[in-house]
């Protein structure tokens, strides 16, 4: 779906007095921009509201209503803009309290060995893989109490994932991961370290200011970076930041070779083989 979709199926769903919210991953946040967040106005919502999640609260997801906001207004506010913090909208019927108490329930799973974990459901690369499995029982619990679930994906494209509408959640069904399910959530996390760390460190490095290119971005990088024959994940970390900082990395050092075999040769950090080779 492009913007244009996303911003009409806004305007309807504020002429039928719908409304709107969005999720946002607070810990994403620059910090002065994150205390201001747990500053402001009351209706903005936890979802990590289970006890032990206490000490992530105030770094995880959030919900926010944003039904008076103007679809650009939304997209350009410094919670918002970039799809860096922002996670996702919702177009629904259901009330604020209800949902929040929906979505916080949905960050609950249980896996084939009856372990109950945290799951970042809310999340752009794992929320479609939770609306693929429409085989399982709990997908119409999750997707009950949405019109529409709008997902950012490459920069000006967004997924729209369709719910039942309901006015509140369908009975409580436990979302339980498969064996494929678990397997396609094993995420990689170094990208999205990576990506955060950059994006709070060194934000010039990426050419979008869309979260979900960067994330692509920066998985690329450390793609290059394993071709090399790189493994630990410190080393494939500073070659993917070193090729983001320069796009002609690692053509035009010509110690490259020689400090790619001590590393993977004599299993060696590459930083330091790097900072030895460059004296």
């Amino acid at each position: 779906m492009t913007k244009s979709d996303a911003a009409n199926a806004w305007s309807e769903a504020q002429k039928n007095a719908q409304s709107l919210f969005a999720i946002v991953e607070i810990g994403l946040l620059a910090e002065p921009a994150r205390l201001q967040f747990l500053n402001a106005d009351p209706s903005r919502r936890p979802l990590m509201v289970q006890p032990e999640f206490a000490e992530l609260r105030n770094y995880g997801p959030w919900l926010v209503d944003v039904s008076h906001m103007e679809f650009e207004a939304f997209l350009a506010h410094e919670y918002f803009t970039g799809c860096t913090a922002m996670a996702s909208w919702i177009r629904t019927e259901c009330s604020a309290d209800k949902l929040a108490a929906h979505l916080s329930d949905a960050l609950l799973a249980k896996n084939e060995a009856g372990e109950v974990l945290m799951i970042r459901s809310c999340a752009p690369e794992v929320l479609p893989m939770l609306y693929a499995r429409d085989d399982l029982s709990w997908h119409a619990w999750l997707f009950s109490p949405l019109q529409e679930w709008w997902v950012p994906a490459e920069e000006d494209q967004w997924e729209c994932l369709k719910g039942l509408n309901l006015e509140q959640p369908g009975k409580y069904d436990p979302i339980f991961l498969d064996g494929k399910l678990w397997t396609d959530m094993e995420i990689d996390p170094l990208p999205y370290s990576l990506t955060t760390e950059l994006e709070k460190e060194a934000p010039e490095v990426f050419s979008s200011i869309c979260h979900g290119a960067r994330l692509k971005q920066v998985k690329e990088a450390l793609d290059a970076g394993r071709e090399e024959g790189l493994t630990d994940p410190e080393d494939v970390s500073l070659f993917a930041s070193l090729q983001l900082m320069d796009r002609e990395f690692p053509r035009n050092w010509p110690m490259w070779e020689k400090a790619k075999a001590r590393a993977v040769g004599e299993n060696l950090p590459l930083g330091v083989v790097m900072r030895e080779l460059s004296e």
